[in-house]
């Protein structure tokens, strides 16, 4: 089996496109890097989406 990320960080969100900013430049700090970010976004309309 071959797994393309060892880790997924998984985040739900409707309406927090603030706490998104916030959680993208924690990520990108991280000194482990093989991992990927899924956003479920329930329709937001606070610009969401545009991040």
């Amino acid at each position: 089996m071959d797994f393309r990320h060892k880790i997924t960080v998984f985040t739900p969100t409707y309406n927090r496109a603030y706490i998104l900013e916030n959680l993208y430049r924690s990520l990108q700090r991280q000194s482990f890097t093989d991992f990927e970010w899924l956003v479920v976004d329930d329709g937001s309309s606070d610009g969401t989406k545009a991040l």
